[in-house]
């Protein structure tokens, strides 16, 4: 037997109270005159044994009124396991963007609160509770009383953070390891709530509080990006915009606003079927030499916070190019690069004089007729590749095949398997890549195609992705995607008297696409909470503090360089979509987007059948489901909260036994 208010138990010490009126009445003497005292004797007998009958049961009956009226108020009850004593009260409220959704009777946040509520009020004040949400407060790491805890509910908001249970579990058990109940109060996304994750935990009884709603009506804008490198001269920007429709009904006409710097750029009107997601193309253009700042928006409700999408195009100062050269000087690849410096930043070393820390800051990593590769080179390639640079590898004019494979095999490119010597025209263009998507505008017909007089036959077992090919089908330009950059092989010496390629009109173009995609086009802008670093242009050699804000956020992010890239740490601080300033002082640095994670904006729940399921799959004999509405919640929280009470039991008995003290009083004549 356990009392959801045993401090009332001190009570019972009124029980006292009658029993010492019953002793002090029995210590009272009356004088009684009698007239003739013949009959005296018989009188007092009768009457001293009613007496006696009549208050002690007088007595009994306001002991027991008073006992269980008592217990009436501490309000007994009957645990129905082990789990279910514990005194650590653990509630986790999801506070995510969904549960702003409503399910008809009020918004899904209100609702939960409610629930926290009500469970709060089914234990007793001794308890010690404890709030979680998704936010992970530090504050709510220590335990509250029950109206503290009442509190400190009202508060919760919403939060672009989203936990599954894997997360709650743990900060729970790194809050308190010991006896505990759980309560999770959630929507129950499938996607983010990840139930299959529970486990059984001896020491915490867990009691899932499921939220119904049915599938809202959701528009997203789900993501933006740009084919192109980061922006150099570029005026004319190509913004492709994905939109999802996340319910079962068509959409038509639905409006996509495109605002750049600020201002109404452009507008689209799109129309898309049930579930269906189409991607859009914004064109724009941009005069000016700082970083764009746009935002995508639609209009739409009740799902709100993924109808906007805030992104930054950085625009780049120049491309950072080193040619290593071990045979012959490539006088044609240095006076394309040379030439353009407002562009290029080039720079000429031989493979016996490399400055590898100068060559990390690379973007494009040029290896003429390098015969092999010492460590240091390699690490510095593999570490460019990493950050998301290029290699552009030119085979030496006299190419030994086993010391030439052992270089390739080492970055895992295709061997060689022979030399052939044979002219072949270079006539088969990939016309679809990048590279050379905007060189032809029409189809290639009537050209004299460069020729080579010498190519290597490859032994064909990597990926990759032929760029120019001979007429046989042989590659002659090779494109190999590693880690985050790429690796171009020519496959053939670029040698004159070899072939005619450096004096073909599709040389420049090919050169100055490769260096151009060196700079890899980066994401447009960050998750909030899905990473807790950004990058950036700006290389902090002097260590100053820096500050991202908005008008609302003013953080100092902490610094650390890897790979010559500098990744700016934020530590979980920004909790608000929108674009802030890197700012050094009061000079702006750079522009930085933030958005809300997507992944809530198609609502697909665990109704109660899945949850069973889940339950009796894992055998989660520690977990419980607790489904029902707001307006039967309470009986059924107690219902598994208490087992079976026996304070109404109590009042009824109090009840009866002043009736009896009653009917003493008046039927029992002394």
């Amino acid at each position: 037997m356990r009392y959801q208010n045993p401090q009332l138990l001190y009570a019972l010490f009124a029980i006292a109270i009658p029993i010492l009126i019953h002793f002090l009445n029995l210590r009272k003497h009356k004088k009684i005159y009698f007239s003739s005292v013949r009959f005296l004797k018989e009188i007092k007998e009768n009457k001293n044994k009613r007496s006696k009958l009549k208050n002690l049961l007088l007595l009994l009956s306001r002991v027991l009124a008073i006992t269980f009226l008592v217990l009436a108020f501490a309000k007994p009850y009957m645990p129905v396991n082990e789990y279910n004593q514990s005194n650590n009260i653990f509630i986790y409220i999801d506070n995510s963007f969904s549960m702003d959704a409503n399910d008809g009777n009020g918004r899904l946040l209100n609702i939960a609160q409610e629930k926290a509520r009500i469970i709060t009020e089914s234990y007793s004040n001794e308890s010690n509770f404890y709030l979680i949400t998704n936010d992970l407060l530090s504050i709510h790491n220590n335990n509250y009383n029950r109206n503290s805890i009442i509190k400190e509910i009202d508060k919760v908001k919403s939060s672009s953070k989203i936990r599954n249970v894997k997360h709650i579990i743990n900060h729970q058990q790194t809050i308190n390891n010991t006896k505990s109940h759980l309560y999770i109060i959630s929507d129950m996304q499938e996607e983010t709530i990840q139930l299959q994750e529970l486990k059984n935990d001896t020491n915490t009884q867990i009691f899932l509080v499921p939220i119904i709603v049915e599938k809202q009506p959701n528009l997203s804008v789900d993501s933006c990006w740009i084919n192109n490198p980061l922006l150099t001269t570029q005026k004319n920007i190509e913004l492709f915009v994905s939109i999802q429709n996340h319910s079962s009904k068509a959409i038509e006409e639905a409006i996509i606003f495109l605002d750049i710097n600020g201002k109404r750029k452009s507008q689209q009107f799109i129309n898309l079927k049930e579930e269906e997601k189409k991607h859009i193309i914004f064109n724009f253009s941009s005069n000016g030499t700082e970083d764009i700042q746009g935002k995508i928006s639609i209009n739409d409700s009740p799902i709100s916070f993924d109808n906007e999408l805030f992104f930054t195009i950085k625009r780049n100062k120049k491309i950072n190019i080193l040619c290593i050269n071990e045979g012959n000087i490539q006088h044609s690849i240095n006076t394309i690069f040379k030439q353009d410096s407002s562009l290029f930043n080039y720079t000429v070393n031989h493979v016996n004089n490399i400055d590898y820390n100068t060559a990390l800051q690379k973007d494009l990593l040029i290896l003429n007729e390098v015969t092999s590769i010492s460590s240091g080179l390699l690490n510095t390639i593999n570490k460019i590749t990493e950050k998301g640079g290029s290699i552009l590898i030119i085979p030496p004019k006299k190419t030994e095949i086993t010391t030439y494979n052992n270089t390739l095999e080492k970055l895992g490119l295709n061997l060689i398997k022979s030399i052939k010597e044979e002219r072949v025209e270079i006539n088969i263009i990939n016309t679809e890549h990048p590279i050379f998507s905007a060189v032809f505008e029409s189809k290639l017909d009537k050209i004299n195609y460069p020729i080579t007089k010498r190519y290597f036959k490859v032994i064909n077992n990597k990926i990759n992705t032929h760029l120019l090919s001979f007429d046989n089908q042989q590659p002659f330009l090779s494109l190999y995607e590693k880690e985050q950059g790429l690796i171009y092989l020519f496959n053939s010496p670029l040698n004159e008297d070899i072939n005619s390629f450096v004096r073909h009109s599709i040389f420049v173009p090919t050169l100055i696409n490769i260096a151009t995609q060196s700079i890899r086009a980066s994401h447009l802008y960050n998750i909030i909470d899905k990473q807790d670093y950004f990058t950036s242009n700006y290389n902090n050699l002097k260590q100053e503090i820096l500050h991202l804000k908005n008008n609302k956020t003013d953080i100092v992010p902490t610094t650390k360089n890897i790979n010559a890239k500098t990744y700016y740490y934020i530590h979980n601080q920004i909790d608000n979509e929108g674009i802030y300033k890197l700012t050094n002082k009061s000079d702006t640095i750079e522009s930085i987007a933030f958005n809300y994670d997507r992944k809530e904006s198609d609502i697909k729940t665990l109704d109660i059948s899945k949850i069973n399921d889940i339950i009796k799959r894992n055998k989660l004999e520690n977990s419980k489901l607790i489904s029902t509405n707001l307006q039967n919640f309470r009986n059924e929280i107690n219902k598994e909260r208490k087992g079976k009470e026996f304070w109404k039991t109590a009042i009824i008995l109090a009840l009866l036994f002043l009736a009896i003290e009653i009917l003493i009083i008046k039927n029992i004549k002394t």
